[in-house]
């Protein structure tokens, strides 16, 4: 929630940036609270040495724990067996399960006679004729039994080529926990780079109070920041 809360300070920020003093008006020294706002918000989660300013090596510590988080979620979601990686029999049971919740629901739905296929017996709305055209495969008008087990084990084994094309870098078959935190790094890296390329003037890969305080100047003292939610 913070990292999306910091990101829609930020945007506000590039708005106040790119948007033009009208004719007339001159530009204010004056810093908007919501930029004392967003300093005090970028503190909390960065600064951990509590001396006022952000420092890479902060930086870096903050994006190695929530790459560190999101490594453990995927390995909380995929590693049924909970040794640190996860292979590919792992993951083709927990999305052959998925799959047969899919098609369960699917039946469900619209076999409404419980025979275990969908036909025109079940019903003749456009859905229903969606449904027998997307998954009879032969065009006998019936979408068996047969073909919806093929359908749903087709989606499973979909999931498992994304899954594996994402993470297993070496293409081995395994997914380890390092490939996976190569992978989710980059995306923690991200909102740190967002304010770096936003605030961090003198680029270097730090940030101080002046940097980011100086950047959220409203244009003149009419501007208006705008509505903003904490959610």
């Amino acid at each position: 929630m913070k990292i999306a809360l910091i990101a829609s300070m930020v945007a506000c920020v590039a708005a106040a940036q790119a948007a033009p003093a009208p004719r007339g008006h001159q530009s204010s020294s004056r810093v908007h609270p919501q930029a004392n706002r967003l300093w005090n918000q970028l503190l909390d989660q960065y600064d951990t040495n509590d001396n006022g300013t952000i420092s890479a090596a902060e930086f870096d510590a903050a994006v190695a724990d929530a790459a560190d988080e999101l490594k453990d979620k995927v390995l909380d979601k995929y590693d049924t067996d909970g040794d640190g990686s996860v292979t590919k029999a792992e993951a083709q049971d927990l999305f052959q399960d998925q799959a047969d919740e899919w098609l369960d629901k699917l039946l469900d739905y619209f076999d409404t006679n419980d025979d275990g296929e969908i036909s025109e017996d079940d019903g003749s709305s456009m859905v229903f004729d969606h449904v027998i055209d997307k998954y009879d495969t032969d065009n006998d008008g019936v979408a068996s039994a047969e073909e919806l087990a093929t359908a749903a084990a087709d989606r499973a084994d979909a999931a498992v080529e994304d899954l594996f094309d994402k993470y297993d870098d070496d293409d081995n078959g395994t997914i380890t926990s390092a490939e996976i935190l190569a992978v989710v790094k980059e995306d923690a890296q991200k909102p740190v780079d967002a304010l770096l390329d936003r605030f961090d003037t003198n680029n270097d890969g730090a940030l101080t109070a002046t940097e980011v305080k100086n950047a959220a100047k409203p244009p003149h003292s009419g501007w208006a920041w705008g509505k903003f939610h904490i959610r």
